[in-house]
């Protein structure tokens, strides 16, 4: 039985130990907290279908804290209304989630070791390696992976906000306030609500923070933040054979370690989660592992990047126009009978193509 040493126990990293358990390997994890979850960086805002998508690992139903119907895109001042019959996402809570998952690997017979920072190959307790150690991956650094190219810096934090649509996300998009990226309100319940904004890096996440507290209408004292850094790009490698003084490592990163998030909104559990089901299974064969979750999941992706880049380029002028045409041809009736929010090509239809058809200039 050969034994895997995962570094990293989050969402992916205890994922990817389930798998690998279950495909007949030992399991090491090194967890650098002293503790699973906590702190929390991250949102708790998850779709249906990819918290589905992950029943296999751990049971999400008993997390739900929200269900969410939608959401109110905020297009630098045009606003566009998402509404579904059914809940389309979850909002869960994220520490007791993290938790779950690793939980469940500890319970399949991983070990882990807390308070354990990876710095040097000489920690590893396994040639076969699979980085789940975040978007500043130490393992990533120790074997020389291309780096990620692209981050967003976030701030977010919770608070008393009464909306009069608690099943709908407010999202924010604005090259003045939030450039590259945008803000967010997810309400939590009727009363209570996170607030949170993202920046592409280098821009000044401060200013961006200030601009959604005005925007929630929320003092400073009100509402304590907390900052995170979000890949927004796929590493051009993911998976890797290096011999290191004579002796052959096989490595694969997932998740925040690999860039496997969403460029559009940085989500990153439901597609890293995912890929981690085939690094655990195909460990010691990292160029399986990375044909396997590229040939699932690259495509989805790949829009997702575009759809960044095609938006981080407008200034607030352009941003409002496009909000305007959307409307104008009906996109927001469109997502709320076809959206998905991990997987547009599945929003890819000869209807869509037809009502953007109708928008001078959107296609180009």
């Amino acid at each position: 039985m050969s034994l895997i040493h995962i570094v990293g126990a989050g969402p992916t990293g205890g994922a990817a130990a389930i798998s690998a358990l279950r495909s007949g390997f030992s399991v090491t994890m090194s967890e650098d907290h002293k503790e699973i979850g906590i702190p929390t960086h991250c949102s708790g805002l998850f779709s249906r279908d990819g918290l589905e998508s992950l029943k296999e690992f751990f049971s999400y139903k008993k997390l739900v804290t929200n269900p969410i119907h939608g959401a109110v895109l905020d297009f630098a001042g045009e606003k566009l209304t998402i509404r579904t019959k059914e809940p389309i996402a979850y909002v869960c809570d994220r520490a007791r989630l993290d938790q779950e998952m690793v939980g469940n690997a500890i319970s399949e017979g991983a070990k882990i070791n807390y308070n354990e920072r990876i710095t040097s190959i000489d920690q590893l307790r396994s040639n076969i390696v699979i980085g789940a150690d975040g978007p500043i991956s130490k393992v990533a650094q120790l074997f020389n992976f291309p780096k990620i190219t692209k981050y967003a810096s976030t701030l977010q934090g919770h608070f008393k906000y009464k909306s009069a649509t608690p099943d709908l996300v407010e999202v924010f998009l604005s090259k003045d306030k939030f450039p590259g990226f945008f803000g967010w309100i997810i309400p939590h319940s009727e009363t209570f609500a996170e607030v949170g904004v993202g920046v592409e890096h280098p821009y000044n996440v401060v200013k961006a923070w200030d601009e959604i507290l005005k925007i929630a209408k929320v003092e400073r004292s009100e509402c304590k933040a907390s900052g995170a850094v979000i890949p927004i790009r796929v590493r051009k490698k993911t998976a890797m054979t290096k011999t290191v003084e004579g002796k052959t490592y096989r490595v694969c990163l997932v998740g925040d370690a690999a860039g496997q998030t969403k460029s559009t909104t940085g989500g990153g559990v439901i597609f890293g989660s995912n890929c981690a089901r085939f690094a655990g299974k195909y460990a010691e064969n990292p160029l399986r592992y990375e044909i396997e979750w590229k040939a699932r999941f690259a495509g989805d992706l790949f829009i997702h990047k575009n759809v960044q880049a095609y938006l981080e380029k407008m200034n607030d002028k352009q941003i409002l126009s496009l909000g305007k045409k959307f409307k104008k041809i009906g996109i927001d009736q469109y997502l709320s009978n076809h959206g998905h929010m991990d997987k547009p090509s599945r929003m890819i239809k000869p209807e869509m193509l037809k009502l953007l058809a109708r928008a001078p200039g959107l296609l180009i």
